[in-house]
């Protein structure tokens, strides 16, 4: 039996849409066995401080949500996860092309930026890297 590339990842959009497809696609292609989603930054800081014994192996953020943008999640994130225990990739979805926004990922340490569509490609190469 196939295990999926990541057990469980955290998805963090408020586009309804974004998050079917890419729910959808994760399974389809075993790139993540439990997909969580958090419509803001607010429910995912809450999801992850009250499950910190079962955290995700990998987050996708995006970066334009109301409530909590990815910024100020990413802003809170990096403070939270100083604890050496917590080490998850972070990635950003945006559908921003402004170099700021790649250049301001890259101090909030991001491990990736990804231009929206997610495609099964851009999965497939995170699944490669993290693959031991």
């Amino acid at each position: 039996m196939h295990m999926p590339s990541f057990e469980k990842i955290l998805f963090i959009d408020d586009d309804v849409i974004t998050v079917t497809i890419c729910e959808r696609m994760m399974k389809l292609i075993d790139f993540a066995g439990i997909f969580i989603s958090c419509e803001d930054g607010r429910k995912a800081k809450e999801y992850l401080s009250s499950n910190a014994h079962d955290l995700p192996d990998l987050i996708f953020v995006d970066l334009h949500m109301t409530v909590m943008t990815g910024w100020e999640f990413l802003a809170w994130f990096n403070e939270w996860s100083k604890s050496p225990l917590i080490n998850i990739p972070v990635y950003v979805l945006s559908s921003s092309l402004y170099r700021e926004d790649y250049e301001k990922a890259e101090v909030y340490k991001t491990n990736g930026f990804i231009v929206k569509p997610v495609t099964a490609e851009h999965l497939q190469q995170i699944a490669l890297k993290y693959s031991a």
